[in-house]
């Protein structure tokens, strides 16, 4: 727990949220309002937060790293190579290896020489399937109470722009 008092945190995170970002460089315009633009900013940085929270007690109990459960969750969506993984993540293969060996000694994947002997296969355990499920569910559930207010339509679109914008990422 932090000893910072929420009062503190609320202040923060005003100053966060109400200064806006600057016009980029050369632009006479904005096509969004930098105050909204920077609700969009500060919104993305801090929703990682549920992740990561729904994720905590089974990366403590099971000793994981800090894309332990979300590998679960690729692996049970089809990813089944370390190659892919790497790919997907977006980092080395040396950090996914890690991650794996953590995930294989907790007993949550398996690993089998694939077709090509030079590939390996991942797939969960059952128990990876029911940590898997786990913390799927408590994502959901924490997901579900924050867009109680908004409606089917509203949050299909919101989906949509996520994925637009997680893919124009690192172009």
């Amino acid at each position: 727990g932090s000893n910072v008092s929420s009062d503190q945190r609320e202040r923060l995170l005003g100053l966060v949220f109400a200064e806006g970002s600057a016009r980029a460089p050369g632009s006479s315009e904005n096509r969004v309002d930098p105050a909204v633009l920077a609700d969009v900013i500060a919104g993305l940085v801090f929703a990682q937060r549920p992740i990561t929270e729904a994720g905590k007690e089974a990366a403590q109990l099971y000793d994981l790293g800090p894309r332990g459960t979300f590998i679960l969750s690729l692996v049970s969506r089809g990813v089944r190579y370390p190659k892919d993984l790497a790919i997907v993540l977006r980092v080395g293969r040396s950090l996914v290896s890690a991650e794996l060996s953590r995930l294989t000694d907790a007993g949550l994947i398996t690993a089998t020489e694939g077709d090509d002997r030079r590939r390996t296969e991942l797939s969960l355990t059952p128990l990876g399937e029911s940590v898997n499920a786990s913390v799927r569910s408590k994502l959901t559930g924490s997901l579900e109470r924050s867009l109680a207010a908004y409606s089917a339509d509203q949050i299909a679109l919101f989906a949509q722009m996520l994925r637009e914008v997680g893919r124009g990422a690192g172009r």
